[in-house]
């Protein structure tokens, strides 16, 4: 967005000053460690000394809000770098665009504009849903209530305003940079993938739609010469997605490992393990947040090869229609001359006349035999997208769900009602 380089301004600002005000409370932590030696002082969360939890408050807050606002600035600036770097591929892909509506004047401008349509409809529909605003909304919240509530009761045996007024201010920023990620950047990635649906739902359907009627062998041929570049694009756009997909895949494995090991071996609750604060704390939001994303893409990635999949059904679908058509053609020719009529949906002028519907059948038939033996799927992380390995990947995700919520939440508070 155009007001973030203003956000961030600001975030760093609180950022510094509020690490800079953790080392104060560092060296006062070490001076009341050094003249409490009657109180036996501890070691709290942050390394704070002190003897007990309220005495170490305001370090613990103010350590607290440093970190967690750091984590998320420099989290957020790491994923908008990556987002918005330049991939390879790009402008030969425009190139051919451009070579194809020159060669094709009369049909291919018309189907590239309808898929550029389809793609814009897509993202403006996105852009405005107002699910996926609540939605960014509802886990940024999550996220920040996660990260500060589990010190929130600190906040009243805080011995200073300063304390309490760093900690709420690093809430609100800690927010606000978690919703910028969400609502604008990781929105881009997910309409990559969306604009990836919308390119290959174009092209299935546009024939039914009639804007590109497979009535020839030419029609066939160029359909088949923009698929290609719509593949090129498409391809673009895995560039564009695939390393926070990567990154937010290793986040939610790594961390989903580390908190079944720690639940298993500790006998914990996830509130438990998150009650412990500090690495803790962000370990199970990032398994959280990470997870729901990787379910987002893989699900949008399955919707896709569907969808890549409808180009050879819609192939057939029109042989279909053209064998049809040529039928009734020939039953046409043998009737009288009285009763030579069509129907409406079988005219003569709706196929072309018989040799285009013979070099029509022809190339459909070239085609389908084409994609079926040599068309190159997508792949992530050589993974074949759609395949019986890709949707045993996406089951496994979602048991890793189930077993944090059932293991993680459930069994404890139901063991807990029972005792």
């Amino acid at each position: 967005p155009t007001w973030f380089p203003n956000l961030a301004s600001m975030v760093y600002l609180v950022m510094v000053y509020q690490l800079e005000l953790g080392h104060s409370f560092q060296s006062t932590s070490k001076s009341q460690r050094s003249t409490l030696l009657s109180a036996s002082p501890q070691r709290h969360d942050y390394n704070c000394w002190g003897t007990d939890q309220q005495d170490v408050a305001d370090c613990v807050l103010v350590r607290h809000a440093g970190y967690t606002i750091t984590v998320s600035f420099y989290i957020c600036l790491i994923v908008m770098a990556v987002c918005n770097r330049k991939v390879k591929g790009s402008d030969l892909v425009g190139e051919h665009e451009r070579s194809l509506q020159e060669l094709f004047p009369m049909e291919a401008p018309s189907l590239l504009a309808y898929v550029e349509r389809s793609v814009k409809s897509n993202s403006t529909f996105w852009r405005s849903h107002r699910r996926y605003k609540a939605q960014s909304v509802v886990l940024s919240l999550s996220w920040t209530l996660m990260s500060f509530g589990v010190y929130w009761e600190l906040m009243q045996g805080a011995k200073t305003k300063v304390a309490q007024v760093v900690f709420c201010t690093a809430l609100v920023c800690t927010y606000a940079l978690q919703y910028t990620l969400l609502r604008h950047v990781l929105l881009r990635v997910i309409l990559h993938l969306e604009g990836i649906k919308a390119r290959a739902a174009a092209m299935a359907f546009c024939d039914e739609e009639g804007v590109l009627p497979f009535d020839s062998a030419h029609s066939v041929y160029v359909w088949f010469s923009v698929r290609r570049n719509v593949q090129a694009q498409n391809e673009v756009a895995y560039q564009n997605a695939s390393p926070i997909f990567t990154a937010m895949l290793i986040c939610a494995a790594a961390c989903s490992c580390w908190v079944i090991s720690q639940l298993r071996q500790k006998g914990i609750t996830v509130f438990g393990l998150t009650s412990r604060g500090g690495a803790s704390l962000m370990v199970v939001a990032s398994a959280l947040v990470s997870s729901i994303f990787v379910g987002v893409f893989l699900r949008t990635l399955l919707e896709i090869s569907k969808l890549e999949d409808a180009h050879v059904r819609q192939l057939r679908i029109a042989h279909l229609r053209l064998e049809h058509a040529r039928c009734i053609l020939k039953v046409q020719r043998e009737m009288e001359p009285s009763k030579k009529r069509l129907t409406r949906d079988f005219s003569i002028s709706s196929v072309g006349d018989e040799q285009d519907m013979e070099g029509a059948l022809l190339m459909i038939e070239r085609v389908i035999s084409l994609l079926e033996q040599h068309d190159v799927k997508p792949t992530i992380f050589g993974v074949e997208i759609g395949s019986k390995s890709f949707q045993v990947v996406y089951a496994a995700l979602l048991s890793n769900l189930w077993y944090l919520l059932v293991w993680g939440v459930l069994i404890p508070v139901i063991n807990a009602h029972d005792d």
